[in-house]
């Protein structure tokens, strides 16, 4: 085991015995793993009986990473899953850059930001909004690491199985939405033509007093509607993906639909005002502007969130209070009213990790924030011991001298 493990086993031991993180709910019920920085192999089918049944093993074994299940067993510490009787689980939901758009090719710091934007629309929007959970059910969690978990602690979610969690996850992700429902056709009038009685089918947008993905895909609307106006068609092209290989004419036709005036006022009002798409001259583009709704409105309302996670059932989760393994930093539980002004480089470093400048050996340039200081670092340089934690424990640095 070289310098760097050695550092970082040292202050997980002096963080596990300082601050042992408080256990989860039904801890004796609960399936425990860990992955160590001397060892190459994953332990799990543990349990723990007390807190400091946990605590101890955190102390003596030092673990880079800790884990619980988010279902509870009859016989947690069983071999095989069969063996653990499953009795229920909490519903867990993960946010990471993996799995959200425009997180990519970001800044560690402007990472979590974007990651904390979408985890604000899923809590509010679907969890406490459309969902109606209860804020003191939610137990949010920054991960350590690249993300947010989302642990729901309801009796009413405990026994739901991988296929009713799943349609959770579909509904969050606004997956097979119908935008018929949304947009049901009725029956607008009654025409006679040579003697025979003609309907007149129209399709209706959801009120502004509407909820759910109803309300949103009306919000998706005005947006669009805004977002159109005044682009000319390679710009609009270059926007949305979904209008490649769609004719010019039948875009310049949607668009005259929308913004050219009629009576002194734009198709586009009148949509929004009589709640109905009826000023389309053309079926074409009637269908465009639904495909656009479809395609590039819905997924900019849905959250991003890492599905298997939400629907299985027997899923190992991050301990909360744990040292994350990659970065040093503490996976730090919070409840909403905390989560606004929550800084995970500025409060989920250690406290326990001093000040005390060691010498380090910085792999390329590396800049960033941690605990409220700017820091742009490159080959060798001293730093504080919490930066040198978190810089080693993300391998952008080292305490081994480099080869010349």
């Amino acid at each position: 085991m070289g310098p760097d493990q050695e550092l970082l086993m040292s202050w997980f031991h002096r963080f596990y015995k300082a601050r042992p993180p408080c256990p989860p709910t039904r801890l004796d019920r609960r399936e425990f793993g860990f992955m160590f920085f001397d060892r190459d192999f994953v332990q799990r089918h543990i349990g723990f009986v007390t807190p400091g049944e946990l605590q101890s093993f955190l102390i003596s074994q030092v673990p880079s990473h800790a884990y619980h299940s988010t279902a509870f067993y009859r016989f947690p510490n069983a071999p095989t899953m069969d063996e653990k009787r499953w009795e229920g689980a909490d519903l867990i939901f993960d946010l990471d850059a993996d799995h959200v758009k425009g997180a990519e090719g970001l800044s560690y710091e402007d990472m979590l930001g974007r990651i904390k934007e979408e985890l604000l629309r899923l809590i509010d929007d679907f969890l406490l909004g459309d969902l109606g959970l209860d804020p003191s059910s939610l137990k949010i969690v920054f991960s350590g690491g690249r993300g947010y978990h989302i642990h729901v602690s309801d009796p009413r979610v405990a026994g739901l199985k991988s296929h009713e969690r799943r349609e959770i996850v579909d509904y969050v992700s606004g997956t097979d939405l119908n935008m018929d429902w949304v947009f049901p056709e009725r029956v607008s009038a009654f025409k006679s033509f040579q003697g025979r009685a003609q309907e007149s089918r129209v399709r209706s947008i959801p009120p502004p007093s509407a909820g759910g993905w109803k309300r949103r895909m009306r919000t998706g609307i005005e947006w669009l509607v805004e977002d159109m106006r005044a682009r000319d068609i390679p710009d609009l092209r270059a926007r949305f993906p979904t209008l490649a290989g769609v004719q010019d004419g039948i875009i310049e036709g949607m668009l005259r639909d929308l913004y050219d005036r009629r009576n002194g006022t734009e198709g586009a009002r009148l949509t929004l005002e009589n709640n109905v798409l009826a000023y389309f001259s053309n079926d074409r583009h009637l269908n465009l502007f639904l495909s656009l709704l479809d395609k590039e409105v819905r997924p900019r309302f849905t959250s991003e969130i890492d599905e298997p996670v939400t629907s299985d059932i027997k899923r190992l989760i991050r301990l909360p209070q744990s040292l994350h393994g990659k970065t040093g930093l503490r996976v730090v539980p919070m409840d909403r009213e905390a989560l606004d002004s929550f800084d995970p480089l500025r409060d989920a470093v250690p406290d326990i990790f001093p000040d005390d400048e060691i010498e380090i050996f910085v792999k390329g340039r590396q800049e960033g924030s941690l605990k409220g200081r700017r820091f742009d670092l490159e080959g060798h340089c001293k730093v504080p011991l919490y930066l040198a934690i978190f810089l080693v424990a993300r391998r952008s640095a080292t305490l081994e001298i480099p080869p010349e």
